[in-house]
């Protein structure tokens, strides 16, 4: 993951295009950075579980854990084991 990049083009409302030229993964890593980006997800506070993720774009949960770990180690939600992942307030980043 080290070399990718967050596509643009996605905003918090787009749908993932599963035949697009970018991974399902990234697009769904822009998604969820918009929607932090717009106040959706505030911070502190958990984004959607893995499970609603995974209902509501569609997609494995091995694609959500990907997003999420990619999102983390860019410093924009930290991963709670059994609690969640959180948004990282914006100071923090």
């Amino acid at each position: 993951m080290g070399e990718a990049s967050i596509p643009s083009g996605y905003s918090a409302d787009s749908e993932l295009d599963h035949e697009g030229p970018d991974p399902v993964w990234l697009q769904l890593a822009a998604v969820l950075l918009s929607r932090i980006e717009r106040g959706d997800y505030p911070e502190n506070r958990p984004i959607p579980s893995i499970a609603g993720l995974v209902q509501e774009f569609g997609i494995a949960r091995g694609t959500v854990q990907k997003t999420t770990a990619f999102l983390e180690d860019r410093g924009h939600v930290r991963i709670v084991p059994g609690k969640g992942v959180f948004v990282v307030p914006r100071g923090d980043r």
